[in-house]
């Protein structure tokens, strides 16, 4: 029987071959830990530096679907795939990228590539049919084949924001997607005056084309030039879209300058159109969708919903029309503010991206935004929460530095239906802590169903835990007497709060919290006494007051519950339980003398304080003070006890 021949052995990698070697081991040891973006940045480098070594350009396209996406993955196949087009798992890894995004032309082209390499392409190349149906435009004219591959090119690139590979890719492109998709890069690049420029040179090559068209008006009023955008927004608003691709743009464009009105018209054009309903799944849902923001907008609410069933009949998971079915159905009847645009498309990604990649020193990036007020503005009340953030940060950025255009944009939102209380609170309450309203005068604010004024709390808010000053063995049991009350066990309370008091007399909290006690077991004389006592012991002792005062307000004795109250709002500096223990009771005084628009301010002042289960808690009390009083007071006493 004859021997096997011996296999040679292999020869160690020497020199540079080691060291790249040695860094791609480093690297997949990074990727198996999952630390892709870190990986990416390595693998640049080396392809800097070996642009012609595969090693590196495969492990990219991995690393990249790992931190960024498909989209940035499948660019880092096709970079891979043109330096080296006679590498087999080049063009294999393009030819899966191009299929998966539907990138007919270039899947052509590399399916070609492939078999030269003596491949096998199942479907391609194309029959004839196919191919000349993909190559006839919705004018009816013909695109050439390299025109449509470069096309797909550039549309790879978008989906991967690679923005200078769009412009680079479909310059000199003489089909009007390719031209759009290209101007709309320029936007993305931050090259506002370059984009604008060609969205109305393609206008005006083109009349009907509604992408340029919306696109100008849109850059126009992001530079702050509001005629000019609504100058476009008369041909825009009159215009009857020829399919889809125009019909979206359209709506979006109307929708961003408020012009929802003309957006329903637009819409009910294209529902009479022959092409409605037919094409692309996630366009036509976005059509609908867009067309119920506007129905919701002007208070159509059953319409709005019947738009909202509409697209999501088309793509039953898609995330814009079930976000804004949501807020529609929140809001009722009533007229509200569904989310139009998502972050990625209102403002230009490079920008965004680079603020993204700062880190901590993001908050330089925020002046190097150019998007006017007005811009940022109709951003906010059509963006999702995301974008409406950051649109506030921008406004608020601004108004710190001067801009009384953006303090008054903030001062807007507080009034709109849009958001939480919290969130429309927290806009004035930054404007009033930065000197920039003026002090004592009301605010406008929605308080959930209509425009209310308001007072600001112009007092420091402290929210630092509160010393007993009780040696350690009675600050225990003044801890257990407050577990014992928060179980309605209030004989143990009592005798635990008795026995704090035998050793400590007077003590300001032991006072009050016995009160409690008291009047929760029906003893509301002896509490009433205690209160006066702890009062007379202790003026500044805000629970004392304030609980003495809710009493007398139920009494009906309300002008020695104003005097125990007057001027304790005045206070530069207050602890958050005093805060809510204060302005309930305050608004309890306003309703039972008959100022029910002052008492309401007041508790939606403290609305805007809840952070926590305790401060929920306390609201909820303060709420229940108000209620429980009528303008010809109650007997019943009731009141509060001290955390502290």
């Amino acid at each position: 029987m004859s021997k096997k021949s011996a296999k040679p052995k292999s020869k160690p990698a020497t020199g540079a071959s080691a060291v790249l070697s040695s860094q791609l081991k480093a690297i997949e040891r990074l990727m198996e830990r999952r630390e892709y973006a870190t990986a990416a940045r390595r693998l640049r480098a080396l392809i800097e530096a070996h642009p012609d070594q595969s090693g590196p350009r495969r492990l990219l396209v991995e690393a990249l679907e790992g931190s960024q996406g498909s989209g940035a993955a499948a660019i880092a196949a096709f970079d891979w795939a043109e330096r080296r087009p006679k590498s087999l798992p080049a063009q294999e890894m393009l030819f899966r990228y191009a299929l998966q995004f539907g990138h007919v032309m270039l899947a052509d082209r590399t399916a070609e590539r492939l078999r030269a390499l003596g491949a096998e392409t199942r479907g391609f190349p194309m029959a004839p049919a196919i191919r000349a149906d993909l190559l006839r435009q919705p004018d009816g004219s013909s695109a050439t084949a390299e025109q449509m591959l470069r096309f797909d090119i550039g549309k790879l690139h978008l989906g991967g924001h690679d923005f200078a590979g769009v412009v680079r890719w479909l310059d000199g492109v003489d089909l009007t997607p390719a031209k759009n998709n290209r101007a709309m890069s320029l936007f993305h690049l931050d090259r506002i005056e370059d984009a604008l420029a060609a969205f109305l040179a393609l206008w005006k090559e083109d009349p009907d084309n509604l992408f340029a068209l919306g696109w100008a008006a849109r850059l126009r009023l992001y530079q702050g030039d509001e005629t000019g955008a609504r100058g476009l927004t008369t041909p825009l608003a009159a215009a009857t879209a020829r399919r889809v691709e125009d019909a979206v743009p359209q709506l979006d464009a109307l929708l961003l300058l408020g012009e929802d009105n003309a957006a329903l018209s637009a819409f009910a054009r294209v529902e009479r159109s022959d092409w409605f309903g037919i094409g692309e799944p996630q366009q036509q849902a976005m059509l609908s969708h867009l067309a119920a923001c506007a129905a919701s907008r002007l208070g159509e609410a059953k319409r709005a919903r019947a738009l909202c069933k509409a697209s999501l009949a088309h793509l039953p998971n898609f995330k814009p029309a079930l976000e804004g079915r949501t807020v529609i159905d929140a809001a009722g009847d009533a007229l509200a503010y569904p989310p139009v645009f998502g972050l990625g498309q209102a403002l230009p990604l490079t920008w965004l991206n680079r603020m993204r990649d700062a880190g901590n020193d993001a908050f330089s990036h925020l002046a190097k935004v150019t998007a006017s007020n007005d811009f940022l503005d109709a951003l906010y009340v059509g963006g999702d929460d995301g974008l409406r953030g950051l649109v506030a940060f921008i406004l608020q950025y601004r108004a710190e530095r001067g801009d009384p255009g953006a303090a008054e944009r903030l001062k807007r939102f507080a009034r709109l239906p849009i958001g939480t209380k919290q969130t429309r609170f927290g806009f004035l309450r930054t404007l009033y802590d930065k000197g920039l309203l003026p002090r004592d005068e009301p605010l406008e604010i929605w308080d959930g169903e209509h425009v209310t004024q308001v007072k600001l709390i112009n007092t420091e808010i402290r929210r630092d835990p509160v010393p007993s000053n009780l040696p350690e063995d009675l600050d225990m049991l003044l801890g257990r007497s407050i577990e014992c009350f928060n179980a309605r066990d209030y004989a143990d309370a009592e005798i635990l709060l008795k026995r704090i008091l035998e050793h400590a007399p007077g003590h300001r909290v032991a006072l009050g919290n016995l009160a409690a006690v008291l009047s929760a077991r029906g003893h509301d004389q002896e509490a009433r006494d205690l209160l006066r006592d702890a009062v007379a012991r202790h003026p500044d002792y805000i629970f004392a007051r304030c609980n003495l005062a809710v009493m007398l307000i139920e009494d009906g004795d309300l002008d020695e519950a104003a005097r125990l109250l007057e001027g304790l709002y005045e206070s530069p500096s207050l602890h958050v339980q005093d805060i809510f223990v204060l302005y309930g009771a305050l608004a309890m005084l306003s309703r039972a003398r008959g100022d029910q628009a002052a008492a309401d301010a007041l508790i939606a002042n403290l609305e805007a304080l809840v952070e926590d289960e305790d401060d929920a808690r306390r609201f909820a009390l303060a709420k229940r003070l108000q209620a429980r009083v009528r303008p010809v007071a109650a007997k019943r006493g009731w009141f509060k006890r001290s955390d502290a």
